[in-house]
């Protein structure tokens, strides 16, 4: 089941998360990949990484896209085990302001 709201496929979108990637992914290109895999704009909004990399890392992130293709990134961050809080999707053409 999509975890993003019904917008047409051939609009894109701004869709607002938060990401904590384990230690353990830490030396793996995952935002990288977000952007040359996906075809997506990454936009940092804020970030915490420790020095040592002890703990996870949090991203407060915009991913713009294609609906179809931000999925299909969220999907790939599930798969790595990566946590992940949504705060929704808006289309492009639409958006005033994100949360």
């Amino acid at each position: 089941m999509s975890s993003l709201p019904s917008i047409a496929s051939q609009e894109k979108a701004l869709h607002s998360i938060d990401i904590n990637i384990p230690p353990q992914l830490h030396q793996e290109p995952v935002l990288a990949t977000l952007i040359s895999n996906y075809d997506l704009i990454v936009n940092f909004k804020a970030a915490v990484l420790d020095r040592k990399a002890t703990g996870g890392g949090w991203f407060s992130l915009n991913l713009e896209g294609y609906p179809q293709e931000i999925e299909q990134a969220l999907d790939y961050l599930r798969n790595l085990g990566v946590e992940i809080f949504a705060h929704g999707a808006v289309p492009i053409a639409n958006r005033l302001d994100l949360p």
